[in-house]
């Protein structure tokens, strides 16, 4: 299979979710990941990940692991922040832009995958993601990114989820989890939405906010408490 970015016949083992920050679960030398899918009966195992030999190219995944990277280091820093739940928290000297394109790299891995690695569809967003996570197109007023902390237990790392269709205040969202935080990222005209303040929402910002919270409260907390008992 040919790059699906540039055409280029090589491609290589692309990770869908980094590397990074599929690591950064891991507790024990040699330990492996459950892998589960809407759908799949039996879950996978894996070391790294999960990933994808036939979308692109080393160069063009080069392109996503710089954003990749930036974001793995901002969340590390963020995670230090200590704060009550509810509290937004003022996030100074940051790259909002950058966190989009990460964000939009991630959704476009896995809306051009194969079913059985968690395919998610996002119809002419596709083309839109890939031109502003692979070609450095301007960042329209439809797509937009803000994160929430979900806390658990001590505070640590303990799981990832890949990206799925979601709705928020009657606009479309992809979503996912890297990190111990929740990523929204808006793909609609429609305004970004009264629950969670301007400040949260990254576009274009050199400093932004996110939402500290409890993760029992959400369907990654509730689904890894599940799976941990």
């Amino acid at each position: 299979m040919a790059c699906l970015n540039c055409g280029a016949e090589k491609t290589i083992e692309a990770h869908l979710i980094p590397k990074a920050f599929a690591m950064e679960v891991k507790r024990d030398r040699g330990e492996q990941h459950l892998i589960i899918h809407q759908g799949i009966e039996r879950p996978k195992v894996s070391n790294t990940g999960a990933f994808d030999r036939t979308i692109l190219c080393g160069p063009c995944d080069g392109i996503l692991g710089k954003y990749e990277s930036y974001v793995f280091k901002l969340l590390k820093r963020l995670r230090e922040a200590k704060a009550p739940f509810g509290t937004i928290v003022p996030v100074d000297l940051i790259e909002g832009d950058t966190i989009v394109r990460f964000a939009a790299g991630i959704a476009w891995k896995f809306a051009v995958t194969t079913l059985d690695r968690g395919q998610i569809k996002l119809g002419p967003y596709t083309e839109i993601l890939g031109d502003i996570a692979l070609r450095g197109a301007p960042i329209p007023p439809a797509v937009d990114v803000a994160l929430i902390r979900i806390v658990e237990l001590d505070g640590d790392v303990y799981y990832y989820r890949e990206p799925l269709y979601d709705r928020k205040d009657d606009a479309n969202m992809v979503r996912f989890s890297v990190g111990g935080f929740v990523v929204f990222l808006k793909i609609d005209k429609r305004r970004n939405g009264q629950t969670l303040p301007v400040t949260c929402w990254l576009r274009g910002r050199s400093a932004g906010a996110f939402l500290m919270a409890p993760a029992h409260l959400f369907e990654e907390g509730k689904i890894h408490a599940r799976l941990a008992s």
